[in-house]
């Protein structure tokens, strides 16, 4: 590939700066839309100097929350620590405060000890599970049919409320008891989250028990338990689980 030919770091600043031009702002934009994951760090690079460029510190944690959003696989926190150190090395002879904030973003994303914070890796591993086509008796299939609707188009509270309908009558409901699970999770209720999925787990014949323990295990991660959250991905890593390389790559950060 072209970008290879001159540092990615410095080829990305010179782009993003307007200081490109010529054969290699062509090459570097052919690059780009061959190469979804040199587009994804371009981007990565863009949301860090949005978030420099705002001299207003308390508008500081709203930037970092879209520069995380684009940290959604395993290689990005490193990534993320690669271009941060970069970009404190061309910012040496800049105003305190852009320093001030580049230190500020270092923090919020990793604890002293070098790793990702529980906040952090739960942005980073919680991904919502999409809704499947659930079938009930009659009488509960237009409620199911609302529920998963109002999930879908994520007005989480009203489906909370339909779902509640359904369990009243069919307490059993292992499905429906997962997207409750998750429908908390999604208005930030992670202790009535983990209610559902604890029924599931304790439900040995059904088919949501792996999911149920990786989002049971996000939300223990989330409120900080952290010796409980450890036991529930140590369990998930040892096991055949789809989730089990997730739950490794967790263990590593938390137990260091």
């Amino acid at each position: 590939m072209k970008t290879l030919e001159k540092d990615l770091f410095e080829l990305i600043d010179e782009k993003l700066s307007g200081e490109l031009s010529g054969e290699e702002l062509e090459g570097f934009d052919l690059d780009l839309m061959n190469d979804p994951e040199l587009m994804s760090e371009f981007e990565l690079h863009e949301e860090i100097d949005e978030a420099i460029q705002e001299s207003e510190v308390i508008e500081l944690r709203k930037k970092l929350d879209l520069v995380y959003d684009l940290t959604q696989n395993k290689k990005q926190p490193g990534l993320l620590r690669t271009i941060l150190r970069h970009k404190l090395s061309r910012i040496a002879a800049a105003s305190f405060v852009v320093l001030l904030i580049m230190t500020s973003l270092s923090l919020y994303f990793l604890r002293p000890d070098g790793n990702m914070s529980n906040d952090s890796l739960f942005k980073i591993y919680y991904q919502p599970d999409a809704a499947l086509l659930i079938r009930g008796t009659d009488s509960q299939n237009a409620a199911l049919i609302e529920a998963f609707q109002l999930y879908e188009n994520k007005e989480y509270t009203s489906a909370l409320e339909l779902f509640a309908v359904v369990l009243d009558a069919d307490g059993e409901n292992i499905p429906v008891q997962f997207y409750s699970g998750i429908s908390n999770i999604e208005l930030g209720q992670y202790r009535e989250a983990l209610h559902p999925f604890n029924f599931i787990m304790g439900n040995n014949q059904n088919l949501y028990i792996e999911r149920a323990e990786w989002y049971a295990s996000l939300c223990y991660l989330k409120l900080n338990e952290n010796e409980t959250a450890v036991d529930l991905f140590r369990k998930i890593s040892l096991s055949n689980s789809f989730y089990k390389d997730k739950a490794h790559e967790i263990l590593k950060s938390i137990q260091n």
